[in-house]
């Protein structure tokens, strides 16, 4: 026989461990937030909001809004992880870069005098020696004393010398890496890191001697994001799209951003993918949603991609090859 005063007491001990679960999980995003490592105000303000506003949509919530809500938190804890990770990975870089500049500093401060240098101490020795002669007796002690200034000037001039030479050589090195960072700005794509067409246009003229298997890879939907979600978020998806395909394609694979919604890569003959299937495949594994942050909710955009590839002879000039692989990828597009 059903006891239905067993049964309410059931429930109400079901609803009291509920709402016990629950307040320990909105203490727990609650806690996230207040004790998110400080790394600097428009990383760490911008999260803890976004914790707290979901632990107050959480308050009384349906199961449908606590699955949401899980996926919310756990995009929300990745996309703090990764800018955690390049806040840090800036740090590092700038330690290292004072440490080396400290170090040559040293380096200069400690470098041996050069030849007019040993020139001139070697002449200071000589008019010692004159001094302390019996014929330089009378004069000995003045020339002594200019000897001692000469060397003492000297010295200074030295230190100062090999300083502003370490300063020089500090700023040029700056200089260089500035110069190296803009040439890598321009040859790459800001939203995926990947090469852009202006790099993939001089690497065509590099091509080995055996030639090269084209893969052509297209994607649709990423127009369709910007206009509805703005350009950031369309970045978002390119960029995690990019890093999928970074980690799909082989490693020894030259891959770059031919155009707004075309990717190219390059795959040396030796590793080309025979295996139409396994093109398909490769296609299939890139085409889904893909999970982006928006105003601290998980907003997931899907893209079609396809994929193909083609070959070009060896002989080929690269405006040929350009030419050939522009063809391609307007095919597509009508």
């Amino acid at each position: 026989m059903i006891s239905i005063r067993q049964n309410l007491t059931e429930l109400e001990q079901a609803q009291s461990l509920r709402a016990l679960v629950l307040d320990c999980y909105l203490a727990a995003i609650n806690n996230m937030a207040h004790y998110a490592v400080d790394l600097e105000p428009a990383i760490t303000a911008p999260h803890r909001k976004y914790l707290s506003r979901l632990a107050g949509e959480l308050a009384d919530p349906s199961p449908e809004a606590l699955n949401e809500g899980r996926s919310t938190l756990r995009g929300l804890l990745r996309d703090y992880r990764d800018r955690a990770a390049n806040y840090l990975d800036g740090l590092r870089n700038q330690l290292s870069s004072t440490a080396e500049a400290l170090r040559e500093t040293v380096e200069g401060l400690s470098q041996s005098d050069s030849d007019h240098n040993d020139t001139l101490r070697k002449a200071l020795a000589r008019l010692r020696e004159v001094a302390n002669s019996a014929e330089g007796i009378p004069l000995g002690a003045v020339v002594r004393a200019v000897a001692d200034s000469i060397e003492h000037s000297l010295e200074q001039m030295r230190k100062q010398h090999q300083f502003t030479v370490s300063q020089l050589q500090t700023e040029m090195r700056l200089l260089h890496n500035r110069i190296d960072a803009l040439e890598i700005a321009v040859s790459t794509d800001t939203a995926t890191k990947f090469s852009n067409r202006r790099f993939l246009t001089e690497y065509l003229e590099a091509l080995p001697s055996d030639g090269a298997c084209f893969l052509i890879v297209r994607i649709r939907g990423l127009a369709e994001a910007r206009a509805r979600f703005g350009q950031a978020t369309a970045d978002d998806v390119v960029a995690t799209f990019g890093r999928r395909l970074r980690n799909t394609i082989p490693r020894d694979t030259v891959v770059g951003r031919w155009s707004d919604q075309d990717f190219l890569g390059i795959v040396p003959a030796a590793s080309k993918p025979a295996d139409e299937t396994l093109i398909k495949r490769f296609a299939a594994h890139l085409s889904m949603p893909y999970a982006c942050m928006m105003g601290g909710k998980v907003v997931r955009i899907p893209l079609v991609v396809t994929a193909e590839c083609m070959s070009i002879d060896p002989g080929a000039t690269a405006e040929q090859t350009e030419a050939c692989l522009e063809e391609a990828f307007q095919l597509d597009r009508e």
